[in-house]
């Protein structure tokens, strides 16, 4: 499966209680509206139909991105509340140590075992680029983490070389030290 489709649904996770609460909104206003609107009924109805599909795939998601996280660890679900969720505060994670090579790699490995139970549940590339995707907020969201992970790895090597820098920087200090003494 998509590692970034995996992706998306983690950070959409958090919202997707809003996005129904939005559909509901507006399958109301149209069903308000129609008494005004002079377009056919049909087309009216598969609109307000439309939106309730969109809502049963939601549903569906959330219910199984529910019993996916439930599977996974304390130290798991610490994880992947500190990238996508954001629900505990600054101060839960003051001991976090986010700047560890070990934090990097857990993240992958949580990220990589989140989309392999979410294929195993049903949600392989197909399904999410004929279901999820057919909702606009998805589509949005796909493009915006494929930005942040494109983006992530064009820094990449600048990191690896201020790395480098800072290394031949301490390695010409430890010898100045050297010459000194």
């Amino acid at each position: 499966m998509n590692i970034y489709y995996a992706k998306v649904a983690l950070y959409a996770y958090a919202n997707l209680e809003a996005i129904m609460d939005q559909i509901d909104e507006l399958v109301l206003k149209k069903a308000l509206s129609s008494m005004t609107n002079f377009k056919p009924c049909e087309s009216q109805c598969k609109a307000i139909l439309s939106l309730t599909d969109q809502k049963d795939i939601l549903i569906d998601l959330k219910l199984t991105l529910d019993k996916i996280l439930n599977k996974l660890t304390i130290d798991e679900l610490d994880l992947l509340d500190y990238k996508y969720f954001k629900k505990k505060g600054k101060e839960y994670y003051g001991t976090f140590d986010t700047s560890s090579r070990g934090y990097f790699r857990r993240q992958i490995r949580v990220a990589k075992r989140f989309s392999d139970m979410l294929e195993r549940a049903g949600y392989d590339d197909i399904r999410f680029e004929k279901e999820i995707f057919s909702i606009d907020f998805f589509n949005q969201l796909y493009k915006r983490v494929l930005e942040k992970e494109s983006l992530s790895y064009k820094n990449k090597p600048l990191k690896l070389k201020c790395r480098a820098d800072a290394k031949v920087i301490s390695k010409i200090k430890n010898a100045r030290q050297i010459i000194s003494a």
